[in-house]
């Protein structure tokens, strides 16, 4: 089954891109500013406890486009996906869009957590103790929301079915 992108999808691709380039732009544009050793950890708390060479600032935007590209091929192939209910051809179309849905939301979230990140180890900066608490909170609401709009939507359609 194709999945046409959607508007919000489309929107949401683009702002994922934005993150990309984003923080490979700041690391090219900072370059000569980044000090020889830079934040490479950070604790629970937010603090800075270990550290690294300024050519490891390339290492998160390599695994974010490696993951922006994963994501986004995966994306294409809702087949593999592994859903919470059962895929009928009355429930397929919204199973799968809500699914679809959960994979861009979690690619922009997780791009906007690694240009955060990279923001602050290129600044030798540690982060705001509320970061992880945060974060924590955006990508399991993300998860949960979504895995109980999908399950709602495959069993709405189900429930249709029967009557």
């Amino acid at each position: 089954m194709k999945l046409k992108y959607t508007k919000l999808q489309l929107a949401l691709e683009i702002i994922g891109l934005l993150f990309l380039v984003g923080m490979i732009v700041f690391i090219y544009t900072q370059w000569d500013q980044i000090p020889q050793q830079v934040p490479m950890h950070y604790n629970a708390l937010g603090e800075i406890d270990s550290w690294g060479s300024k050519y490891q600032t390339l290492i998160l935007p390599t695994i974010s486009i490696l993951l922006y590209i994963f994501m986004t091929v995966v994306s294409f192939f809702p087949q593999i996906w592994n859903v919470p209910v059962q895929i009928t051809d009355e429930n397929k179309e919204a199973v799968y869009l809500s699914t679809k849905n959960l994979i861009i939301f979690m690619k922009v979230e997780i791009l906007a957590m690694f240009f955060y990140l990279n923001y602050h180890t290129v600044t030798a900066q540690p982060l705001s103790i509320i970061f992880l608490p945060i974060f924590m909170i955006i990508i399991f609401g993300t998860v949960i929301f979504f895995i109980v709009r999908t399950i709602r939507l495959g069993n709405e359609k189900k429930h249709n079915r029967e009557l």
